[in-house]
């Protein structure tokens, strides 16, 4: 046996397990039980759509301010309720029609990934999109 051996051995000896305790004041515990059946990305997904607000891209934020569109709460209703017509239909991406603009948004992520205005949209081909919706 090894010197460093003997010395790690003759520690533990020296240790009191009685004095050993878990420190459990530093485990945060959840506010709900968890299931152990659910995954994590069936858990992200639940978290995901009880946000039921329509989030903008980075993208189509700066779309927004480079054609100076400008989008108030009536917008976002719309948006939203759009948002979950499509969504009950099974469409995972959409163009949405609304007034003089136009947005494709990402249905699953609740999210507009661009903005357009008239003159962008009619001079645009839009792809990757399953379904459209006047709103």
């Amino acid at each position: 046996m090894k010197v460093s051996e003997l010395q790690i051995q003759n520690q533990l000896s020296q240790f009191d397990i009685g004095r050993v305790r878990s420190n459990d004041s530093t485990v945060q515990k959840p506010n709900q039980p968890v299931d152990k059946n659910q995954n994590f990305s069936d858990i992200l997904e639940k978290k995901i759509s009880e946000d039921n607000s329509v989030r903008f891209s980075s993208h189509a934020s700066k779309r927004l301010v480079e054609r100076n569109m400008q989008v108030g709460e009536d917008h976002l209703q719309r948006l939203e309720n759009g948002m979950s017509r499509v969504k009950e239909k099974g469409a995972k991406s959409s163009l949405f029609l609304m007034d003089e603009m136009a947005f494709v948004v990402s249905v699953k992520n609740q999210t507009v990934v661009t903005a357009l205005d008239r003159e962008a949209a009619r001079s645009n081909v839009f792809t990757n999109i399953d379904s459209v919706a006047i709103v």
